[in-house]
């Protein structure tokens, strides 16, 4: 069963009891979030509508099961399956048993065979640091001494990349704004009563200029990439290590496992199994973990009931978000008062949208009370929780941010989106919707920083817009509009949907509004060249490299006859380049095995 079963069947519930309406009428008369949770938690208990918490331990049997599965994969040179499966099996694996060390051993073979020397030697020599099966060393010996040969032969042809110069692209220049840290002082957040905060710029701003450099609250992993990056950090590196407890998470280090237990995962660890079978949404996980983390970040409760009571009393100042720190307000995201300070837009919400939310709340509340010791036995803490877990549902849809890159299809082509994980970010909260925005957000690979860079030309005193997924290029203005009022809650009047700009298709019919110069026209005909497109969209480092430049500066020039294709294709491969430096995700990667979070039996 979903949390989506889970609230359909509470709706049929009291449409046949003839409660919707006084159910309803009740949640509409509560104040605050910390009511309408408790309203939504009294509910469900009398319904009895409560899902049950699935229990799943580390077992002999599923560590063997997934690791002969990985043998049957290895067999058949399916490497990538091989790999996860074997990750799979290590996270099932009784810890100090025969199964862990078979699971790293399998693991170095198949590194071995994808010719990951370096990543199969530290399998190898974690192996040989534990207590492992005698018949394991024959094995592991010759693998590590063809590592060791095989990586020294790799050292003595080190080729110089163009990795540093490409780093150099992706910095903020010049100084940052001493309020809002991550950001350029080139940037200054503003306010009215039509636009809310935002962000305006404080000079000309050119294409190509990185903005922000922002580092998250915290990450939540795709459950998607569960077997591939760090649970904590991001990281791709291959040589992941599982949780002491649960099935679901793995780590680069040991810092990162000891950083997240202390954080979030020593609450969520005994939780992991419900949390995946019943499918919560990352919006919904986000809510859970961001209200854990703020718990651990103040010494008790009573200091975090503090930094809320002061966080929202500044609310409708020029503060909101900020604390004072050494006689100086600072906005910042490693603070949790920025992040209980984004907009919720409770006011613009439907009962119903409000009654789901609140379902979502009640059940992680109860999650809490009954499997972990996060909660005092104290109602008022509890219903204090519960409004905090409502505020983070309704604020994820909003204000959290996703973390993709490019994946490569069967034809070697890097055009296939992957979404990696998701995360707050206070500081690009702030930046408003516009269908053709003139800032992209980009993070590396392996990495939870998010940066902003000038996609368009912004002259001093323009609003900055990033977009949110919605953009005049791909989808006509009634679509978007009626997106983004549902989701977000307003109704755009950005220049493409004021003046109707056409979609990319629409323009190739053609749709022209300016003629471009022959000089301008065979720039573009020169710079975005077939061979060039070719390249870039196989993801060839070099090629963005040398790029980079041009396209900017053709960003620049064509903006004045926007909208037109051309400038749609030189923004697009512009956003390629950024796509590329971050780093991309080969094929391998989208063969994903099947896993449960449950128990289950099998016949093999």
């Amino acid at each position: 069963m979903s949390i989506d079963f889970c609230y359909e069947d509470v709706i049929k519930t009291l449409v046949k009891q003839k409660r919707i309406q006084p159910v309803s009428q009740a949640l509409l008369s509560c104040k605050t979030d910390n009511e309408r949770v408790k309203h939504v938690y009294e509910v469900l208990s009398s319904l009895n509508a409560f899902p049950e918490v699935l229990e799943v331990s580390k077992t002999s049997d599923l560590s063997t099961y997934y690791r002969n599965h990985g043998n049957e994969c290895f067999k058949k040179s399916e490497d990538f399956k091989a790999w996860q499966y074997y990750n799979l099996s290590l996270l099932h694996a009784p810890v100090e048993s025969d199964d862990y060390t078979l699971a790293l051993s399998n693991r170095s073979a198949v590194f071995f065979s994808m010719k990951k020397y370096q990543e199969s030697l530290k399998d190898v020599e974690q192996v040989l640091s534990l207590k492992y099966p005698e018949k394991l060393k024959d094995k592991l010996t010759k693998r590590q001494k063809s590592c060791v040969e095989i990586l020294k032969g790799e050292s003595e042809n080190v080729v110089p990349t163009i990795s540093d110069k490409i780093d150099k692209i992706l910095k903020l220049r010049g100084d940052k704004d001493s309020t809002y840290l991550c950001a350029s002082n080139k940037l200054q957040v503003a306010y009215n009563e039509d636009m809310g905060r935002h962000v305006v710029a404080r000079e000309d701003i050119k294409v190509g200029e990185v903005l922000v450099e922002e580092e998250p609250y915290l990450v939540l992993l795709q459950k998607s990439q569960y077997l591939f990056s760090c649970s904590y950090c991001l990281s791709r590196e291959m040589n992941q290590f599982p949780c002491k407890s649960c099935c679901f998470a793995l780590y680069c280090s040991n810092q990162c496992k000891e950083l997240a237990w202390n954080e979030y995962h020593s609450v969520e660890c005994p939780l992991m199994a419900s949390l995946v079978d019943l499918k919560f949404t990352k919006l919904e996980l986000l809510s859970l973990r961001v209200t854990i983390k703020a718990r651990s970040d103040h010494a008790d409760w009573e200091s975090l009931l503090k930094t809320v009571e002061d966080a929202e009393s500044n609310l409708n100042s020029e503060h909101r978000g900020c604390i004072l720190k050494d006689n100086k307000w600072i906005y910042d995201s490693k603070h949790y008062t920025a992040i209980h300070t984004l907009a919720s837009n409770v006011e613009k919400r439907s009962v119903s949208d409000i009654f789901q939310k609140a379902v979502t709340a009640a059940v992680f509340l109860k999650f809490l009370k009954d499997k972990t010791d996060f909660l005092p036995e104290n109602e008022e803490i509890h219903n204090f929780v519960g409004g905090m877990l409502l505020l983070h549902v309704m604020t994820s849809p909003t204000n959290m941010h996703g973390l993709s890159t490019a994946m490569e299809d069967a034809y070697g082509k890097f055009v296939d989106d992957v979404s990696l994980a998701s995360a707050p970010y206070a500081y690009h909260s702030l930046v408003n919707h516009s269908c053709a925005p003139n800032v992209v957000r980009f993070s590396k690979i392996g990495s939870g920083q998010m940066s902003l860079f000038a996609l368009r030309p912004i002259a001093k005193g323009m609003q900055i817009f990033d977009n949110y997924g919605l953009h005049h290029a791909l989808q006509n203005r009634e679509e978007r509009r009626a997106l983004l009022k549902s989701q977000y809650k307003f109704i755009c009047s950005c220049e493409a949907c004021v003046d109707n700009w056409p979609t990319y298709l629409h323009m190739k019919a053609g749709f022209t509004r300016k003629t471009l110069t022959t000089k301008l026209h065979k720039r573009v005909k020169s710079v975005l060249n077939e061979d060039a497109i070719e390249k870039l969209q196989k993801g060839d480092k070099n090629t963005a490299f040398d790029l980079f430049k041009p396209l900017c500066k053709l960003a620049e020039d064509l903006d004045a006859f926007a909208p037109c294709t051309e400038l749609a294709e030189c923004q697009e491969s512009l956003k390629q380049c950024i796509v590329i430096f971050q780093g991309l995700v080969p094929f391998g990667y989208s063969e994903l095995v099947e896993w449960e979070a449950k128990p289950f039996h099998h016949s093999k």
